[in-house]
């Protein structure tokens, strides 16, 4: 017998003894083959794999549940233990290498200061100059931008100020060589700056260095994010500060821990006074050169003595007390947290009082010092702003006005504020913003609590209902569609046939001031005008025209222009209604109408004036059937009703 012979005996004795086992693991009874020897080979083939298949089968199960429990397993033994586990850096911030370090030094910043430019801030090195004397977390650090040419201001605030200071230097890289060596020079020899002083360097192109590219609120929020305690004050460079006011931090750490702001009276001398022994340094002192009239108090946007500071109160008062005339453009030295505080808006070239406004209409109080002031000087150069930012800066800053009343209301309201003190200051500022607001809001929650409704109006058109408001009679005016059209039959290019539409639609106008109805009788009903328009059935375009033929017609037919009626409803209600009953319409399809209120004043009546939309309200869509489409029940429909 060969070995190949010999080699296939044992891989038969071998698949006989898997089968016994088989067999017997299964429970399978051994019985006398009746087949022949041939046929019992081929049913053993088969068996095999079939075996085979079973035998792979149970052992991918079972090594498949022992993964699932051993996963099972460690998860349990990790959650018992994730009490002991410690989160650690994933980088060690003391080497001179992190995962930071690959980022650019004009990226971070860029993400810091988001509304510089990126080139602009490459050129930004904080601390370019850095205050060897330790602070303390409640002292207060002064916030100040400078150039070269206020440099000597910076010098003589630190000299009068023995205190910390954050300062940038803005300068230009044109100029960069011939004056940096000198200050650093300077700096270096004089312990006023190198005791207290930080200074952040931004060195820039170009010789005009105040620019939308790098702002000086930008400057300003630069260096509040690099002073060292949790309390800073923002001053020009060019004033000074006769009295200590690290003792009133900490007698009004509290008010400032929870975001009030401790306003500093500024005074400016009317003449240049010749030497530093005319400054004031007390209130007896600044009370006796008022009433000699060489000073008076400054507040910007403000005549002398004339700002929300209130002079003849500070001049009586032995604590503190609030600013009651606020306004916008109201920009007072104040000290106040670092922390708390919003963040000046970066959109302005220069515009201190968009600091203010945030936190103002936050919540946060104005808490005028009675004891403490600061003298303002010339400035040695004024910051040049071109005419042009003049004008876009004001126009910006009264549409940030607007955003900043929506966007601190629902701050409020996220925080369950809203019906708080806190929103006495945005409810008296901002009540035309917020007015809209509120009754929108209030009408939200009263749709939600009605639950759904079940109509025949598409559900992917919202309801719409305009409220609009009067700024001189601070009065609103609410527009509600109390009879909805619902259908009507196209009349034609013709001018014989006309099918008005059906029912006709009825508009009211619901006026109120402070949430209260205003007495119709009261009202000069001649001068409301409500105008419609034809639009299609989801609002988006208008359908007054058709230009196909070319020439040009009008769609909507009738009397599109009408007047408030004094009429009752069916509750004996007296009300203002606006009728429409010989409305047109010249071709098929889905319509909605367009009701537009003006209220005529006496600027409407001159030469190519326009009058100025109040409110504005859509009707729910309605189907225009033509005259041979669905005629039959469109008349049954009508004989029905009648």
């Amino acid at each position: 017998m060969d070995k190949t012979a010999i080699k296939k005996n044992r891989h038969d004795v071998y698949w006989q003894q898997f089968n016994h086992w088989f067999d017997s693991l299964i429970g399978h009874s051994q019985q006398q083959p009746t087949l022949p020897l041939n046929q019992q080979q081929q049913q053993q083939q088969k068996k095999r794999w079939l075996r085979l298949s079973v035998l792979f089968y149970v052992v991918f199960s079972i090594l498949l549940t022992s993964a699932h429990c051993t996963s099972w397993f460690f998860r349990y033994l990790s959650q018992n233990t994730k009490d002991d586990f410690v989160f650690e850096r994933t980088y060690d911030a003391d080497l001179s290498y992190s995962s930071l370090t690959d980022m650019s030094h004009g990226l971070r910043l860029s993400k810091m200061f988001p509304k510089g430019e990126y080139h602009a801030l490459n050129g930004v090195s904080p601390f370019w100059q850095s205050a060897l004397q330790p602070v303390q977390d409640d002292e207060v650090t002064l916030l100040t931008t400078i150039s070269a040419e206020s440099w000597k201001e910076l010098v003589a605030l630190a000299e009068n100020w023995n205190g910390p200071i954050s300062a940038t230097l803005h300068v230009s890289s044109q100029s960069h060589q011939n004056i940096m060596s000198d200050i650093e020079k300077e700096y270096q020899s004089t312990p006023s700056l190198y005791q207290h002083v930080d200074i952040h360097l931004i060195e820039t192109f170009g010789l005009n260095t105040i620019s939308v590219l790098l702002p000086l609120n930008v400057e300003r929020n630069m260096a509040r994010t690099f002073a060292r305690t949790n309390y800073v004050c923002d001053l020009p460079s060019n004033t000074l500060l006769p009295t200590d006011l690290s003792k009133t931090v900490k007698k009004y750490g509290e008010n400032l821990k929870w975001g009030d702001m401790l306003v500093v009276p500024t005074f400016e001398f009317h003449q240049p006074v010749s030497s530093a022994n005319d400054i004031p340094r007390t209130k007896k002192e600044v009370l006796g050169l008022i009433k000699e009239g060489k000073l008076g108090l400054l507040d910007n946007e403000y005549k002398l003595n004339e700002g929300p500071t209130d002079l003849e109160q500070w001049k009586g008062s032995k604590d503190v007390y609030k600013v009651m005339n606020y306004t916008i453009d109201y920009e007072p030295i104040v000290i106040s947290s670092k922390t708390v505080q919003p963040w000046c808006s970066e959109r302005f070239v220069d515009k201190k009082a968009a600091c203010l406004l945030s936190s103002y209409l936050a919540g946060n109080e104005f808490l005028v010092l009675p004891n403490d002031f600061a003298i303002y000087k010339p400035p040695a150069r004024k910051h040049f702003v071109s005419e042009l930012d003049k004008v876009v800066e004001k126009r910006l800053y009264s549409k940030f006005y607007w955003e900043e009343c929506v966007y601190r209301a629902r701050e409020l309201d996220a925080l369950g504020l809203w019906k708080t003190s806190k929103s006495k200051h945005i409810r008296q500022q901002c009540s035309r913003v917020i007015q809209n607001w509120e009754q929108q809001k209030q009408q939200y929650h009263i749709n939600s609590l009605n639950g759904p409704r079940f109509t025949t109006q598409d559900e992917s058109i919202p309801s719409f209902k305009s409220i609009g408001y009067d700024e001189r009679e601070r009065r609103t005016y609410e527009l509600v569609v109390c009879q909805q059209p619902l259908h009507a039959r196209m009349c034609g290019f013709g001018e014989k046939d006309r099918r008005p539409i059906d029912p006709p639609p009825i508009v009211q106008l619901i006026v109120k001031q402070n949430d209260t109805p205003v007495d119709i009788q009261s009202l000069q009903i001649p001068f409301f005008v409500l105008h419609v328009t034809l639009w299609s059935d989801d609002r988006t375009e208008e359908r007054n025209i058709i230009s196909n033929p070319p020439k040009c017609t009008r769609v909507l037919m009738g009397s599109l222009v009408s007047s408030p009626s004094l009429l009752k409803n069916e509750k004996n209600e007296p009300g203002l209604y606006f009728a429409f009953p010989d409305l047109s319409i010249r071709t098929e399809g889905r319509y909605t109408l367009r009701f537009s209120l003006m209220k005529l004043v006496n600027s409407d009546f001159q030469e190519n004036a326009k009058s100025k939309i109040v409110a504005q309200v859509f009707s729910d869509p309605f189907t225009v059937y033509s005259a041979k489409k669905s005629q039959l029940s469109y008349q049954r429909y009508l004989q029905n009703k009648a």
